[in-house]
């Protein structure tokens, strides 16, 4: 068994990650032989935490030899029962790395569980959010890509299950290195991946407007076309770049470092204000608008309907007056937020 350690500086970070990060809070991943617990072992276990607002302290146990599974184990087990360890931040943890460990330390006859620790699996919240994203998948190393973060690490776990194999047979630097890398990277990334979550600021924020305007356009049918144009400031700096279409609203939002631009789509110069409890409302077809079921009962069944989440709106004149009141900010915020409804 190997015991790697480093302290690095935290160099300046995403403001959002400063106001994730908790005393006490301990990112975890794991390398191992296989994907099945009963069948592989784990090979590396990779540790980082916060030694004070400044530095990084990163620990990561080796078994250079299969038969030290149970060593690595026991060294967590006893880090875990020794520190001020209160949150576990993990990658896909909760459904793989957090399960594997607890088999594999049953099968190794070591004690370890994680009851007494809060859970954040990033893996998990981040696809919450894939309909706003829109990534070709979420691995890890996608995220980092769209976030703009750098790894030396060329590999995939999978690829290195066999220069582990390969090391086993016969222990070399250059082997130890890739393995020892691409889980630092691993485990250390988590942290800047926190800055994804600065798009939940923006979507959850009162719209910081900039300017705002209506466009007319001809459609790709030929039809004649308009929309709301607004430049927003984000309340913090957006990492990645970012462009979604809210599927239900229509509404387009670019966004990246500190401009956001969101496009709306009119309908005769009215814009369209949805509501999220569509299941509470009645749509009118003659008056293109929902109204609430509670005023619904007095509307004749004839002239209603059961609304959707498209048909779910009222709706709002965008005239020179809206474009310069507080009534702006009030619906681009709407429609912001509900960029969220689909996550």
């Amino acid at each position: 068994m190997q015991v790697w350690t480093d302290k690095r500086p935290l160099h300046a970070i995403h403001p959002i990650i400063s106001k994730l990060l908790e005393p006490g809070d301990l990112f975890l991943d794991i390398e191992t032989t296989g994907l099945s617990r009963a069948r592989h072992q784990i090979y590396l276990i990779g540790m980082a935490s916060l030694v004070d607002r400044n530095n990084i302290y990163v620990n990561q146990l080796f078994a250079d030899r299969p038969e030290d599974e149970a060593a690595i184990l026991t060294h967590l087990a006893n880090d875990l029962h020794t520190s001020d360890v209160k949150r576990i931040i993990t990658f896909n943890g909760n459904s793989f790395d957090l399960p594997f460990l607890q088999e594999r330390a049953r099968v190794c006859a070591v004690s370890l569980n994680f009851d007494d620790f809060e859970l954040f699996d990033i893996y998990k919240e981040v696809v919450a959010r894939k309909n706003m994203l829109q990534l070709q998948n979420y691995r890890q190393k996608t995220v980092e890509q769209f976030l703009g973060i750098d790894r030396e690490d060329q590999y995939s776990g999978g690829e290195l299950i066999k220069v582990y194999e390969s090391y086993v047979r016969c222990p070399n630097d250059e082997a130890a290195h890739l393995l020892k890398l691409h889980n630092y990277e691993d485990v250390l990334g988590m942290i800047d991946l926190l800055a994804v979550f600065a798009y939940d600021e923006l979507f959850q924020s009162p719209a910081c407007v900039s300017s705002a305007c209506v466009e007319h356009y001809t459609d790709l049918d030929g039809n004649s076309a308009e929309e709301l144009i607004a430049t927003l400031t984000p309340p913090c700096t957006l990492p990645g770049h970012l462009s979604c279409t809210q599927p239900i609203t229509g509404a387009y939002l670019h966004a990246t470092g500190n401009h956001v631009r969101l496009r709306v789509p009119l309908y005769q110069g009215m814009a369209r204000l949805y509501y999220l409890d569509y299941k509470n409302y009645y749509y009118l077809p003659a008056e293109d608008m929902a109204i609430h079921k509670s005023v619904a009962t007095y509307v004749d069944k004839e002239h209603r309907e059961k609304a959707t989440p498209e048909t779910c709106y009222s709706k709002v004149a965008v005239d020179d007056a809206f474009l310069h009141s507080d009534r702006l900010t009030e619906y681009l915020t709407h429609v912001l937020r509900g960029f969220q409804t689909t996550l």
